[in-house]
């Protein structure tokens, strides 16, 4: 008791002796090294991950005509669900990725880019059915947490076709692997990938390698792809695409492109030879292109023509610059059919998350 008759309760004479001496304890000593800084949290910035998805998106919502864009109510929502699916599939991978990362690497966020593509046709060879359909899609996944930033690639193209096969007759087996990129000599790219791929729903291991060299060739502009791969169930094969592409006028080109194709699993090389001229439009995405192909074969040392086609091909964006449309009349000549003319249409429609549609050539 004070000389006031004030008791102070013995809660509070407790609670007052805790915080002293943590207040002592707290003081640093007189010459002492501060306690080191804790480490700065592996996430990246909120912030900086949201201005590299708008960033991207602005690319995106930009029309390709310098022209005033109409929006309504349908427009807005369809903008709204675009966004919303790209950036929570983009952050889905980043929160995965992260997993990856050692504790004292710092982490710069890199976007991924996811497209799908519907692919219709009508009429064609005899074998075919009058109408068919075909849903193809593609993920490049960044994943810079790793350390040599392997990218994750999920997708059902059929990349061991020959260049000017029918996307409708491409395998559209799913795969599931991982993609490396290293810069090898002048002007060209090296990539080595693996993982799985599904065939008749049972899981096959594949490996692959392709190359890619770039260079100015006389007038025009050559390009050498040779792709080796193999697969646990087919063994060896190879693919190899040469092109020389010249540029004719302002947006107009033409390419020859000549390409072939061999595996262990068959006793035969197929061959590809197309012709091709482009009238492109804004930049080299959108516009025509005339296709004259013919697809040779050699099978135990048989040489016939497999099949001949020639088609036009016009490509435009459909809404914005995320959703593109294909349309393409075509005529072929296939062995099958006695080298008589079927012809077709096929439709397509291409829509992407984030990226930008592929150049026409």
């Amino acid at each position: 008791m004070n000389r006031a008759g004030f008791r102070f309760p013995r809660p509070v004479w407790l609670a007052a002796v805790i915080l002293a001496a943590a207040a002592v304890e707290s003081r640093p000593a007189v010459g002492a090294e501060p306690p080191p800084a804790a480490p700065p949290p592996l996430k990246p910035s909120p912030e900086r991950v949201r201005i590299l998805q708008q960033r991207e998106l602005k690319k995106q919502n930009t029309p390709h005509e310098r022209r005033r864009r109409r929006t309504n109510g349908f427009t807005r929502r369809l903008d709204d669900a675009h966004r919303r699916l790209y950036c929570a599939l983009d952050n889905a991978v980043r929160t995965i990725d992260l997993k990856w990362l050692a504790e004292d690497k710092p982490y710069e966020p890199e976007l991924s880019t996811f497209r799908l593509r519907l692919y219709s046709r009508v009429g064609g060879r005899s074998s075919d059915e009058t109408f068919d359909f075909k849903i193809r899609f593609r993920g490049d996944v960044a994943l810079p947490g790793l350390e040599r930033k392997l990218h994750l690639v999920l997708d059902n193209v059929g990349r061991d076709s020959l260049p000017g096969t029918d996307p409708m007759k491409k395998e559209s087996d799913p795969r599931l692997g991982l993609t490396a990129m290293f810069k090898g000599v002048e002007d060209s790219d090296l990539s080595l990938g693996g993982g799985l791929k599904w065939r008749d729903s049972k899981p096959v291991a594949y490996l692959s390698m392709d190359w890619r060299w770039e260079r100015q060739l006389g007038v025009g502009q050559f390009c050498l792809n040779p792709r080796a791969f193999y697969y646990s169930d087919d063994g060896l094969g190879q693919q190899t695409v040469v092109t020389w592409t010249r540029q004719l006028a302002a947006k107009t080109y033409f390419q020859s492109r000549t390409a072939e194709r061999s595996s262990e699993s068959r006793d035969d090389v197929e061959f590809e030879q197309s012709l091709r001229f482009a009238w492109l439009r804004s930049g080299k995405g959108r516009g025509w292109v005339a296709q004259g192909s013919v697809f040779p074969h050699i099978r135990s040392s048989d040489w016939y023509w497999d099949d001949s086609l020639i088609n036009l091909t016009w490509r435009d964006a459909l809404y914005r610059k995320w959703i593109y449309y294909t349309i393409t009349p075509q005529i072929q000549f296939p062995k099958e059919d006695e080298y008589e003319a079927r012809p077709s249409l096929h439709v397509g429609l291409e829509i992407l998350f984030g990226g930008k549609i592929g150049e026409l050539l």
